[in-house]
């Protein structure tokens, strides 16, 4: 991936040192080429390779369409909640290195009910990874089910009740990803107001692939504050205005969008022209493990190819953590501890 600009090296330091929040992070797109083999061997599932070498070129796809052949495979590997445990338990670590002081991270639930498993043993084996990872590292994680619009607006509802059923274990947040082109958010407007109504929140994949109108039904149908990509919000100046007056907050992961061929290269993402329209806007990995990047790399992208400085970059975090689907309380203590930090940070770049 091009790039514009060197980093000086008190803005490269700054990055590495500073406070980060990540709101838009698949687990299963976070698993490491050994761990997935491990996984595998003990559950006995058949890969297409034996060893980490031809695990890690598995992670290599041509387009989005192989990209989520690839994610199926790795979702079938995980049956048990054990499973879930070592790879949130990973995660936990990888975030804590590069000084994520909270993280909000995506379990495709459906892809485990479809196959009878348990969700609360998902639920509580990712959360007992997390909560290990925390007592050793001190980054908190929640959990979100993203479920894919694919399998329709009827399954959702049973996988909405489980989820209901798991918000005592640290489950925060509802969310529908998948395809985009094929099933509005209009068919899911039951199922959100359901959610919202039991008290957890609410985002969407959305403007992605399709355009404005995708993002529009996630905010005035679906009642997201939320939506995860949002960049094609940029071709609608009426949806500009509207998503910076209501204060609705996209979550960008200029990596994937390039990968998945969202946007044909980094450098005509439209980060830099959203963050100047005044949106709200954070920075994510996505799937890290498939788009091989990290959200040091993300931040560090924003600096080199769209020119932020260390102000800008402070205020993307800033903005992760007044976004945090968090009690009240906590969503405060994060946003001061973040401030405060970087405070601490700001002679750095001076």
């Amino acid at each position: 991936m091009s790039t514009h600009l060197t980093l000086a090296p008190s803005l490269e330091s700054f990055i590495t040192a500073m406070p980060k929040v990540e709101l838009h992070l698949h687990l299963e797109g976070t698993m490491q080429p050994a761990t997935l083999l491990r996984i595998a061997e003990r559950n006995h599932v058949e890969l297409p390779a034996y060893n980490v070498e031809g695990v890690t070129q598995l992670f290599n796809y041509r387009h989005f369409h192989e990209f989520l052949s690839v994610f199926m495979v790795l979702a079938r590997a995980l049956k048990r909640g054990e499973d879930f445990e070592l790879l949130a338990y990973e995660l936990g670590h990888h975030l804590a290195d590069q000084n994520v002081r909270y993280a909000e991270v995506m379990v495709s639930a459906f892809q485990y009910y479809s196959r009878g498993i348990d969700l609360s043993e998902v639920v509580q084996g990712a959360m007992a990874g997390f909560t290990r990872a925390e007592r050793e590292r001190g980054t908190p994680v929640r959990l979100a089910f993203d479920y894919g619009r694919q399998f329709g607006a009827e399954t959702a509802w049973k996988v909405l009740e489980l989820a209901i059923q798991n918000m005592r274990y640290g489950l925060v947040a509802w969310s529908i990803g998948g395809d985009e082109v094929n099933y509005p958010p209009q068919l899911f407007a039951e199922v959100f107001a359901a959610a919202r109504q039991a008290g957890l929140r609410v985002m969407a994949h959305a403007g992605e692939v399709v355009g404005p109108a995708s993002v529009w039904g996630a905010v005035d149908v679906l009642g997201c504050q939320r939506i995860g990509h949002g960049i094609r919000s940029i071709d609608d100046p009426a949806l500009l205005a509207h998503l910076h007056a209501h204060n609705v907050v996209l979550d960008i992961s200029p990596s994937s969008n390039v990968c998945t061929g969202a946007v044909p290269t980094i450098e005509a993402h439209p980060l830099r022209r959203l963050y100047d329209a005044g949106i709200s806007i954070t920075l994510n990995t996505d799937d890290p493990t498939f788009f091989k990047t990290t959200l040091n790399d993300e931040y560090r992208l924003a600096a080199q190819v769209f020119g932020f400085d260390a102000g800008e970059l402070a205020q993307l975090a800033l903005n992760a953590a007044r976004a945090a689907f968090l009690p009240e309380a906590e969503r405060v203590a994060l946003l001061e501890r973040v401030e405060t930090e970087l405070a601490a940070l700001r002679d750095m770049v001076e």
